[in-house]
């Protein structure tokens, strides 16, 4: 476990190198984060709830999305497919480690400094806003909440593997994760909004994907717009897709370095 620790001590490190980066990820990210409100908030005008949301509730579901974002959707496994086409995976596949919890430490990492600073960012949002910000009234809900991000969190580690791990066979991965990221995790996973204020049959279609489940599902959770056997059933949904997306990041990975080691790396 020892070496786990040094892969996320030097993750930190290399944040605290490039600060100025980190700084402007933050810094988009407030940005973007006040974008939606202020949306919101003009299209919410005078009223006091739309598409079945008091304003409180989206404004919260707004924040929480700040919160999931860096729980969540933030992730180191991109690097993954740079190490590929660099050639730099060849040292990776020196080393005594094991693939999936290497880049598993490097997330933690980046998670949680993530998670430091997006609380930090809803605490001052929602000081200057002034609004009821909404909590799970149950010890219950926010045990299931907690279920809930926890297989949210691993889906979305092997989700973005296996798009890594397409390096393998293409060198177009930027463009496939800048068209996997924009178009498909922002819109179907409720990042940009929720899905629920679509037509009922496009919001039966998302939830055929996995994307709900990763930002969406887990906010219905924290307002407390989930019954406890719908929660368990979001629970058991995201815990399958997440197996079968870990399976297929195995047989990628396994296919993959076969591939890479044939070529000499």
């Amino acid at each position: 476990m020892k070496k786990y620790f040094q892969v996320i001590r030097l993750t930190l490190e290399e944040y605290f190198t490039y600060r100025l980066s980190f700084v402007l990820w933050r810094f988009r990210s407030v940005v973007f984060t006040l974008t939606l409100l202020f949306f919101w908030l003009a299209v919410y005008g005078s009223q006091k709830t739309l598409f079945g949301y008091e304003r409180s509730q989206m404004l919260t579901y707004l924040l929480g999305v700040v919160f999931l974002d860096g729980l969540i959707l933030a992730s180191r496994t991109a690097d993954l497919a740079s190490q590929v086409r660099s050639g730099e995976l060849s040292k990776f596949l020196l080393r005594p480690m094991g693939f999936f919890k290497f880049f598993l430490a490097r997330d933690l990492a980046d998670k949680g400094l993530n998670l430091v600073f997006a609380l930090l960012e809803i605490v001052i949002i929602v000081s200057l806003l002034n609004f009821s910000f909404h909590f799970p009234q149950t010890l219950l809900g926010l045990g299931l909440f907690g279920l809930q991000i926890t297989v949210s969190f691993f889906l979305y580690f092997f989700l973005s593997l296996v798009i890594s791990l397409s390096a393998f066979w293409t060198e177009e991965i930027w463009a496939t994760r800048w068209l996997f990221g924009v178009v498909l995790l922002d819109f179907l996973s409720g990042v940009i909004f929720p899905i629920d204020i679509l037509p009922p049959l496009l919001t039966k279609l998302i939830y055929l994907t996995p994307f709900p489940y990763l930002v969406f599902s887990p906010l219905k959770l924290w307002l407390g717009q989930l019954s406890a056997t719908a929660a368990l059933q979001s629970i058991m949904i995201t815990f399958f897709w997440g197996v079968a997306f870990y399976s297929l990041a195995m047989f990628l990975w396994h296919r993959g370095t076969k591939k890479y080691g044939a070529f000499g790396g």
